[in-house]
């Protein structure tokens, strides 16, 4: 009897402990199924994020080649948008909310020609504009040489050292073989190669280098010529305007802000001097060429979703269609 008795303990005992071994299975399980599940749900709304992205990049390429064919002679920054019963798409900047198949987006549509021109034949009055300002210190304009130098190095075909350059043996021996270019860059990002760059011209919010002007692949548009002042940041306004005090500098900046999140016009915003100024140093019509950033629209609680954004920037086209019918863009990045 007491065998039986023992028995039936000894199989009480592993029935319990299989029960609590399959309990503590299970609760993991769940767990990772509500942990995966919150992951799959952000993982697919980030993708179908990019596929809405792509379908706004083309309509809003129609809807600028629409807007040039119907008002060909209108320039960024003086049409009063509430005198049109539908939207107009310029390259000035002003931000878009679309209803694109039930998902809100906003669109911002920016000049191409913007930022500092760092090409080769370009780069040092690009740097010497921040050596020469005023409030530059020895440490200012210590950094500039060195950068200036760096860049020289990287660009030319030579193997001559300058004093704070480099040149093919450095790079071996920071592991960056087969840097130097040695001749024009393809990329602006070359430049995150240089040393310290990012302290003279920083990265913007979203880690791009807004601040020097795109360089266009081979066999697509130019982007010459002078920036535009629809899309111009604080940065550009202080180097090519270093005339300008301080608290002129904000009001450029604050009136640039109202006109892109309120549509209001820099002739109502700014006095008649400083918007001279402002507009003989920057260009006020339009290259051609558009940089449009596409991103989630915020909810009425001012939340954004999971959603990629997408840059891109292309030579504008006529309602016909690019030539050839086909478009070369010069930058297509999901941020």
């Amino acid at each position: 009897m007491k065998r039986c008795i023992i028995r039936y303990n000894s199989a009480l005992i592993s029935v319990l402990c299989l029960i609590f071994t399959a309990g503590i299975l299970l609760a993991a399980t769940l767990s990772l199924s509500k942990s995966g599940t919150f992951t799959v749900a952000a993982h697919v709304k980030m993708q179908r994020s990019m596929l809405i992205s792509e379908g706004v990049a083309n309509r809003v390429q129609w809807l600028l080649a629409a807007d040039r064919n119907l008002h060909p002679d209108d320039k960024p920054g003086t049409v009063d948008y509430t005198a049109y019963e539908y939207d107009r798409f310029m390259g000035d900047a002003v931000i878009h909310t679309m209803d694109y198949y039930g998902e809100n987006v906003q669109v911002q549509i920016w000049d191409a020609v913007k930022g500092f021109d760092m090409s080769q034949s370009s780069y040092a009055a690009a740097i010497n504009r921040i050596s020469s300002q005023e409030d530059a210190g020895d440490d200012v304009i210590d950094l500039c040489t060195e950068v200036s130098q760096l860049i020289g190095d990287y660009l030319d075909s030579d193997d001559n050292i300058q004093e704070r350059g480099m040149e093919s043996s450095d790079y071996e021996d920071q592991m960056m073989a087969p840097l130097p270019r040695n001749e024009a860059m393809q990329f602006r990002e070359e430049l995150l190669y240089i040393k310290d760059f990012t302290k003279l011209f920083p990265l913007d919010g979203n880690g791009r280098l807004t601040l020097v002007r795109l360089i266009p692949p081979v066999n697509t548009s130019s982007l010459g010529g002078t920036p535009s002042l629809y899309s111009a940041g604080r940065k550009e306004v202080e180097l090519l305007l270093p005339e300008l005090m301080d608290d002129e500098v904000d009001f450029v900046m604050e009136a640039l802000d109202k006109w892109r999140q309120e549509k209001i016009l820099l002739t109502d915003t700014l006095d008649e001097e400083l918007l001279a100024k402002v507009s003989g140093a920057f260009a006020t019509t339009e290259s051609g060429a558009y940089t449009v950033v596409v991103s989630a629209a915020p909810d009425d609680n001012d939340v954004r979703k999971p959603f990629r954004k997408l840059v891109f920037t292309y030579a504008g086209f006529e309602v016909s269609g690019p030539a050839n019918q086909q478009l070369k863009y010069m930058e297509w990045n999901f941020l």
